[in-house]
């Protein structure tokens, strides 16, 4: 796939395709594209049938489609290869996701990136017992001011726009979002009618009250990407949604305002509205297909490749754990991707705490006696390749030995060097530790009780 840098020259040939596929998630406009393509450095692929956005977000390079149906395979093993192997998307509806069960998936719905769509002529009507205090809103703001002016937005009112964005901003904590907004609102403005920009504002006594804008991203959605509007003057915010919607053309069925942030005042007002559609946000986390298979004792020379190659460690002292630990081969896992390449290792191993052992040197006997006599399994190693980290991989080796590990087992024993960096994921996974010494923390893991939950991270 080949990828350039959005620019404007862009939307015409996304446009093509995004105005036609029925996908009405504010991130598919192009303004908003255009305007926040500094902060995520966005690039664009265009194809017959598809936009594909890649971009960065928290420094991690992410994805996003929009194509009127579900994601094909071909499209998705595309992308997989060009984010070598390791494919995040963003913007995932609720179909969609569902769609790529071909793939080893791992899907987290964004409650607080949920688009609140509505009908036009409900924001502009207001009519029904449900939408009653907004029509209170706009009545007070109506009585309170019935000389107010409604004003398409026109370059000759973008330094009013200013004014009181400036007056909005000032009113919140300095921060980088803040300062994003504005570089954002510049670009627009700046490109106002290259971008198909259409906007409304209210004028009290010759000053601007508030003012919105957007434009369309589906032939029938039109979307709001910025409202602004004096605090202090009440109902200002109410008028605006409402006069604006009544002056929309009459193409647009529905209104898109966006995502509430997780803001509780933001959602309670969108809530408020009563939307149409909550329209889904979901983010998928996709590697490249692999089978699990149970591992033998020939497999003890890839272990200790692992571990020289990975940790560094001395290949004689890990040949020698290898063959004095007991490994328990048929609790152990190997992921094989589709090229036959390992790509994950679980290796299990079934040496007991005693006195005797050199494993753990502990003046504790008690410790050790309580141990043993509770049954328990220990996890010698557990490797995952680069490109596989952060994926689901580690939880499908696991969950793949689960069954016996609760039928044979009480907890899963995890002994942990101190140099490793391991001990924060095994404590997310719900390990506790239970004693440690000059080499290792040693983490015990129930799985007495189902605490799968725990363990997706």
């Amino acid at each position: 796939m080949e990828f350039h840098s959005l620019t404007l020259s862009d939307r015409e040939a996304m446009q093509a395709v995004t105005l036609n596929s029925g996908r009405r998630n504010c991130n598919y406009t192009f303004a908003n594209l255009i305007g926040w393509q500094f902060l995520y450095k966005t690039e664009v692929c265009v194809l017959k049938d598809a936009v594909v956005l890649r971009f960065s977000y928290e420094g991690e390079r992410a994805y996003m489609v929009c194509t009127s149906g579900n994601l094909t395979r071909e499209l998705v093993s595309e992308l997989l290869s060009d984010s070598g192997g390791k494919l995040t998307i963003y913007g995932l509806e609720d179909s969609q996701a569902s769609a790529l069960s071909a793939f080893k998936v791992q899907v987290e719905p964004l409650r607080d990136q949920y688009d609140y769509i509505y009908h036009r002529t409900d924001l502009a009507l207001l009519q029904g017992g449900h939408l009653q205090a907004k029509r209170n809103h706009v009545n007070r703001f109506r009585a309170d001011n019935p000389g107010f002016e409604y004003r398409p937005l026109t370059p000759e009112l973008f330094d009013e726009c200013r004014r009181l964005t400036g007056i909005w901003q000032g009113e919140k904590e300095a921060s980088d979002t803040i300062d994003a907004e504005r570089l954002v609102m510049e670009t627009i403005f700046s490109n106002w009618d290259s971008l198909g920009m259409i906007g409304g504002s209210i004028f009290v006594n010759g000053r601007m009250v508030a003012f919105c804008y957007g434009a369309a991203v589906t032939h029938d959605t039109f979307d709001i990407c910025v409202e602004k509007a004096d605090r202090n003057i009440e109902g200002a915010f109410a008028i605006i949604n409402q006069q604006f919607a009544a002056h929309l053309p009459e193409q647009y069925i529905y209104v898109n305002r966006e995502e509430d942030m997780g803001i509780p005042g933001l959602r309670k007002a969108k809530l408020s509205y009563h939307p149409e559609i909550m329209l889904s946000f979901n983010v998928a986390h996709i590697s490249m297909p692999y089978t699990l298979q149970r591992m033998t004792p020939a497999d003890a020379s890839l272990t200790v490749d692992w571990m020289v190659r990975e940790y560094g460690f001395d290949r004689v002292e890990v040949e020698s754990w290898v063959r004095d630990l007991r490994f328990n081969w048929p609790l152990s896992v190997k992921a094989v991707d589709e090229a036959g390449r390992v790509i994950g290792l679980l290796n299990m191993s079934d040496y007991r705490i005693e006195e005797e052992t050199e494993q753990i040197l502990t003046d504790a006997p008690e410790l050790l006696a309580s141990l043993n006599a509770q049954r328990y399994t220990a996890v010698f190693s557990f490797i995952v390749a680069e490109e596989y980290r952060g994926t689901r991989l580690n939880y499908d080796m696991l969950m793949s030995v689960m069954p016996q590990l609760k039928a044979g087992f009480d907890f899963i024993f995890i002994p942990v060097m101190h140099r490793l960096k391991t001990h924060a994921y095994w404590q997310r996974w719900g390990a506790t530790e239970f004693y440690r010494d000059s080499d290792c923390i040693y983490y015990k893991l129930d799985i007495s009780k189902s605490r799968q939950e725990r363990w997706m991270v």
